[in-house]
């Protein structure tokens, strides 16, 4: 994605980088930006919030890291302190990348207060780049200085079954959009009532049906009693 050119003065006018969980503004959104179809505006299952990422690789790693019950909140091109960046860039003699802030591709907070920060690139190969790996130690060094721990995850390493997985039931995760047994496993397993394997196969929701017959039945015993 090339990202269109829309200033730094009315970013922050808008309140971009600001706020947490369904209140948060990220620095960049999909549709300020050219891509091929890769970015996307998924809906945060938690928290209702439209979330903008800017390549398949970021929806699978936020998806993944938004299944993560131990992840309490994800924020997506995440600006960093322009003025720390440019301090920082000067002292380690490495060209600040443009005039606008530098951003993280997410942030995320964990259940016990830590921050981590995550930036993805689509392979190693990237490494190879000394101008990418400049703005990568970069970043690193200002989330250093913040005391934050820093990853770098490539797209290969990525479990993309899991990815797909967590993508095909949390659609559900909202009871009120259940109308079948299909739908009623899918809110089961993304609500994790129910464990399953997500990480070596696709789910065969129609192989997982009678296997969970008997806890479909009681959720939808349930939910009639709670709804009437």
């Amino acid at each position: 994605c090339s990202v269109k050119q829309i200033s730094d003065q009315r970013k922050r006018q808008e309140g971009r980088g600001t706020g947490t969980e369904k209140d948060y503004k990220p620095y960049i959104q999909a549709r300020e930006v050219n891509s091929l179809g890769t970015c996307s505006n998924p809906i945060d299952w938690k928290t209702g919030r439209t979330v903008e990422l800017l390549s398949q690789g970021e929806s699978a790693l936020w998806h993944i890291l938004r299944w993560d019950d131990d992840v309490v909140d994800i924020r997506e091109q995440y600006p960093l302190d322009l003025k720390q960046t440019f301090k920082i860039s000067g002292k380690l003699g490495i060209q600040h990348p443009g005039k606008n802030p530098m951003t993280t591709d997410l942030l995320a907070t964990m259940r016990d207060g830590r921050l981590i920060a995550y930036s993805l690139k689509p392979s190693k190969a990237v490494l190879n780049n000394k101008r990418t790996v400049e703005k990568l130690f970069l970043e690193k060094m200002y989330w250093t200085k913040q005391n934050v721990e820093f990853r770098l995850i490539f797209k290969s390493d990525i479990n993309m079954t899991l990815y797909h997985n967590i993508r095909l039931v949390v659609e559900f995760y909202d009871a009120k959009f259940v109308h079948d047994d299909a739908s009623v496993l899918k809110h089961l397993i993304a609500t994790k009532q129910v464990s399953v394997n997500m990480e070596s196969a696709i789910l065969s929701i129609r192989k997982l049906k009678p296997i969970y017959e008997k806890e479909i039945a009681i959720w939808r015993r349930n939910s009639m009693s709670v709804t009437f």
